[in-house]
């Protein structure tokens, strides 16, 4: 089979496709035939060698893929030939077929595209994981998202609306990207490039400050976003930018005083699968023809 190997870290001209052997599915695993893959920001960082995972070159590039399943593990009882699945994968996913483990591999609902449900694994689920599991907003709360048109971004915005969060601030860099977010769903959308990006915020608070921040952008944004606090509020840090990140006396110094907690949801990956099955299908949330989240139920699983 064909398949996008990275031979080293020195960027795209790492990335070479090569004739490899199909794999042979573990017993709880099934065989995919990919008809898409996620690109996803830790790929990227990746071909650079600045995210790593347990694996030397050269191997196959994709974290997450959909497709259609092509053959069982001996164990697999919840999957069958023919179904389509979206999944992480075990053997790299910019190839023409790859290995998933079978009970985290997510069935792609009627009416989603294979491009529409490659996103799901990496990315939805990582926004779901961030809200439902370790942000945990409420109605009454008012929430901050970093780097909202990246591609967990757009999801977070997509799903924080559904859950109903009373105001939605979503930070991007351009005026197009803010405009997508507006049309999103965000409540205000602000250009975090500009100096007065902080002072927009506390405006759209009335100088209160957010409940929740979602933060994926450490550096001089991070530790602005981390003053914008309110009291008893919570920042869940996420993202392959924060990995190094220390927190400064300073900041424990305002957490302890303001009541406030930092969180991380790196944990909680395998409970969204559990908790996200149902709620990927259509009577609970679905892609529109313009490729957004449409819910015709705001229930959350």
């Amino acid at each position: 089979m064909k398949a996008i190997q990275l031979t080293g870290y020195k960027g795209f001209e790492s990335m070479q496709l090569f004739e490899v052997e199909k794999p042979k599915p573990a017993a709880n695993e099934v065989l995919l035939e990919v008809k898409a893959a996620g690109v996803n920001f830790a790929e990227l960082e990746l071909t650079k060698g600045r995210y790593r995972i347990p694996k030397e070159p050269p191997f196959i590039m994709g974290f997450e893929a959909a497709g259609v399943v092509v053959e069982l593990g001996a164990r697999v009882k919840n999957l069958k030939v023919g179904d389509r699945i979206t999944s992480l994968v075990s053997t790299g996913g910019y190839a023409e077929f790859a290995t998933a483990d079978a009970t985290v591999a997510i069935p792609i609902p009627e009416g989603i595209s294979f491009n529409e449900a490659a996103t799901i694994p990496v990315q939805g689920l990582s926004a779901y994981a961030l809200l439902k599991l370790a942000a945990k907003p409420q109605a009454s709360e008012t929430l901050l998202v970093q780097s909202a048109a990246g591609g967990v971004g757009l999801y977070l915005v997509q799903l924080a609306r559904i859950m109903g969060v009373r105001r939605l601030i979503a930070l991007a860099s351009s005026k197009e990207k803010l405009d997508v977010l507006t049309g999103l769903g965000a409540d205000v959308a602000i250009n975090y490039t500009t100096k007065q990006w902080t002072d927009q915020v506390r405006e759209a608070t009335e100088g209160k400050g957010v409940d929740v921040i979602l933060e994926s952008a450490s550096g001089e944004v991070g530790d602005q976003s981390f003053k914008l606090l309110a009291p008893f509020g919570r920042i869940v840090v996420f993202g392959a930018r924060n990995i190094h990140d220390t927190i400064s006396p300073e900041k424990v110094q305002q957490l302890i005083y303001k009541n406030q907690s930092v969180r991380e949801p790196s944990r909680h990956w395998r409970a969204a699968v559990r908790s996200a099955r149902s709620f990927w299908q259509p009577s609970a949330v679905r892609f529109s023809r313009r490729g957004t989240l449409s819910p015709p139920l705001a229930n959350w699983p």
